[in-house]
């Protein structure tokens, strides 16, 4: 039987497949940027990462990825050698590694990373979920986050004692969920290195103090930065007992008595540096309080031109230290630069090499060459038992911290009739307001008027943020700016009252005067009021007046005209020609700004007036724009002006901002109340007279045709305030109707 032999053949199985690269979203990109026979090149090729190698075989260099990179999904590039060491903070170093992120800067609600791959969206679900903050990306090369990651953590920001992630703050909040609390080695490490964080993380942000607060749903971190609250952090409530405890440690303080406030001091050194903290606990319903002040002496103003004072403000200061005795006062609330302002000033008049000598409670920052005594009552070292004390040490100077009785202050007005230029503080509002304040203490009038030779009264505002001031991007500076972090401010300057004695001063306190027609003869000799003061600031582009009128109540009618009496004219002698005296220059609430807002789903269209050629400012483009009329409230004009300028009616207004212009031919500052209304998208626009065309535009375009530079930056705001559709957590602050 004949048999076939069966031919056999080889077996072919299909190949692997070539992996895919990490980074195969870039292709598309590439594909634009790449002739036909480098794409073939780069195909050819099995790779890792397409970025690396598009750069290991020069087909491309890396800035010119990283710009089409940023072009083609529309975010911005990153600025490597710009990072926060807040931010550094916030994200620990393996979370950096394993997503190959760079952390640039930090706000309360956003957190920027550098990366090559803007499209991770694992990367930006679990850092927002680790930080408690929304991603933000720009793009920079795989070669330059790595090797800032290497600076950063090992270099300019790397510690000994590493930051505590978020997974081990939950594992260590879960082994205190029992009581007793679960105590080990590890445990009190890890609370150890997490209390130095919390500490670093303040400092680092040039927090004047921290905040721990037990709350319903955790224990909030909060730093005040340039005198404003910010919430940085919340911890498992569980692991309060245990970090207040380890605070109470390093400030000398019992941590068994929970039931009672205390009160230390502490030492830690930061970078090598020493830096002193001040410890408050407070006992509440949910758990002790604790706030940490920071006396960094690295931070602190120690010279009168540093302040920020106005120059004819500074001069006026500058004059009361001149004195050779009296009594010279500073007024205002808590954390109002009192403290540093003194320490200025005894900078200033130590140079005349003067035997100085302060009685503080407590000193807060060391001076070389001055005697500072701290004031410990339960041993019996109060203000007056000192002061009686130092009066036998032949001083020619003193500086009592504050003026709290009438023994304090009677010692303090018996040493300035002697001879002695005494400083000192009170808590009161303004300057005239401090000769009531002693009155009601129970000094005579007569002894006021003869021993007071001035009075200050201070405000600290915020500057608005040098690098990200009057720039081109300056609309996204709560986006982009690593110097302030997205607050749109850094450091603070202040607004003063400058009250000089005078006769006339003299004459009104001793016979018992108001402290409004006190105030009045101040303002004839020359005291510019706290409100008028910022004015000038505002005008120079220092500070905004939403900032003002946070510390600072504007008049109801406007300024007081300045008699010119012969002080004034002496005042203005002594100052020169080069000071502005802007005491007839008047303020009123004039008009109102609208933007007109379009919500759709697929963004916010604002709308674009353009003026005709018979009016103001010829064709030019603005929002909505109006005078407010007598007897009108501003939201009531800001609905009435846009119903006559476009026809639309105001589903809901929201009041955003107050913006000063200077009318110099009225010698007149209007302030214009700036609103947000949102309308119906199917409304027709029916234009006035004033106007000849209209657009919807974006957000963007709309900033960008605008033609006043107060538009585009509270266009900005309202993008900031409303972004979702609503004013969030401050919708019942904002919404007006």
């Amino acid at each position: 039987m004949l048999r076939l032999k069966r031919q056999t053949q080889p077996i072919l199985r299909p190949s692997a497949p070539p992996a895919r690269p990490r980074d195969s979203w870039l292709l598309p990109i590439l594909q634009t940027l790449l002739s036909t026979p480098q794409l073939e090149r780069l195909r050819q090729h099995e790779h890792e990462s397409l970025w690396e190698s598009v750069v290991a075989e020069k087909i491309l260099d890396e800035s010119t990825l990283v710009h089409a990179v940023a072009a083609h999904l529309g975010v911005p590039a990153a600025d490597t050698s710009a990072v926060s060491p807040r931010a550094m903070d916030l994200l620990p170093e393996r979370w950096a590694r394993r997503f190959r992120v760079l952390p640039l800067s930090v706000t309360d609600g956003i957190i920027e990373l550098a990366t090559a791959n803007p499209l991770d969206v694992e990367c930006e679900r679990s850092v927002a979920f680790a930080t408690g903050r929304a991603v933000r990306f720009s793009v920079a090369s795989p070669r330059a986050i790595a090797s800032r990651l290497d600076e950063c953590y090992r270099g300019e920001f790397g510690s000994s004692n590493p930051g505590v992630g978020t997974v081990e703050v939950q594992h260590l909040a879960s082994g205190m969920d029992s009581a007793p609390p679960v105590e080990s080695p590890d445990s009190t490490a890890l609370v150890i290195r997490l209390v130095d964080q919390l500490l670093g993380d303040g400092i680092a942000a040039h927090a004047s103090d921290i905040h721990i607060e037990p709350e319903e749903k955790g224990l909030a971190v909060r730093h005040r930065i340039d005198g404003v609250m910010k919430q940085v952090r919340v911890l498992p409530r569980e692991l309060a007992p245990a970090l207040v405890s380890r605070i109470k440690i390093l400030s000398g303080l019992d941590i068994a008595d929970r039931l009672r406030p205390h009160d230390g001091r502490a030492r830690i050194a930061v970078n090598g540096v020493a830096v002193d903290l001040r410890v408050s606990t407070l006992p509440a319903a949910l758990g002790e309080k604790v706030v940490v002040r920071v006396l960094d002496g690295r931070s602190t103003v120690l010279n009168l031109d540093a302040i920020g004072f106005n120059p004819d403000e500074q001069a006026r200061i500058e004059q009361l230290l001149d004195a050779r005795e009296g009594l010279i006062l500073v007024t205002g609330p808590t954390g109002s630069g009192k403290t540093t302002t003194l320490y200025a000033a005894l900078r200033r008049i130590q140079a005349r090499g003067l035997n100085i000598v302060t009685v503080e409670d407590p000193i807060e920052y060391r001076i070389p060459g001055i005697v500072q005594v701290q004031v410990h009552e339960r041993a019996g070292l109060t203000f007056a038992s000192a002061l009686r004390s130092i009066m036998r040490q032949d001083p020619d100077v003193l500086l009592i911290g504050e003026i709290r009785d009438r023994e304090t202050a009677e010692i303090a007005i018996q040493a300035s009739l002697t001879g002695h230029l005494v400083l000192s503080t009170l808590h009161t509002n303004d300057a005239a307001s401090a000769v009531a304040r002693l009155s009601d203490i129970g000094v005579a009038g007569y002894k006021i008027a003869a021993s007071v030779k001035g009075i200050i009264a201070q405000r600290l505002v915020r500057r608005l943020c040098p690098t990200c001031r009057g720039t081109a991007d300056a609309r996204r500076v709560s986006e982009s700016c690593v110097a302030c972090e997205g607050d749109g401010y850094r450091g603070r300057l202040a607004v003063v009252e400058v009250l000089i004695g005078s006769p006339a001063f003299e004459q009104a306190v001793a016979s018992g005067a108001s402290a409004e027609q006190v105030a009045r003869v101040g303002r004839e000799s020359g005291m510019r009021p706290l409100w008028e003061s910022g004015m000038l600031h505002v005008a120079r582009g220092d500070t905004s007046i939403a900032e003002l009128g946070r510390v600072a109540s504007m008049p109801a009618t406007g300024y007081l005209p300045v008699a010119a009496t012969p002080a004034a004219v002496q005042r203005r002698d002594r100052l020169g020609p080069a000071v502005n005296d802007v005491s007839e220059v008047k303020i009123e609430i004039a008009t109102v700004d609208v933007f007109v807002i379009r919500p759709r789903p697929e963004g916010w269209l604002v709308l674009a007036l353009q003026r005709g050629n018979d009016t103001r400012c010829p064709g030019s483009w603005e929002t909505v724009h109006g005078r407010i009329e007598p007897g009108e409230r501003p939201e009531d004009a800001a609905i009435r002006e846009v119903r006559e300028e476009s026809g639309l009616e105001s589903d809901r207004l929201y009041s955003i901002t107050v913006n000063p212009f200077y009318m110099h031919r009225a010698s007149v500052v209007t302030l214009a109340c700036v609103f947000a209304v949102f309308v119906n998208e199917d409304a027709a626009v029916q234009l006035d007279g004033e106007h000849v065309a209209y657009a919807w535009l974006s957000p963007d375009d709309a900033a960008e045709r605008f033609v006043w530079p107060s538009e585009k930056l509270a266009l900005q705001q309202v993008r900031m305030l409303l972004s979702t559709g609503d004013a969030g957590a401050v919708e019942d602050v904002l919404r007006v109707r």
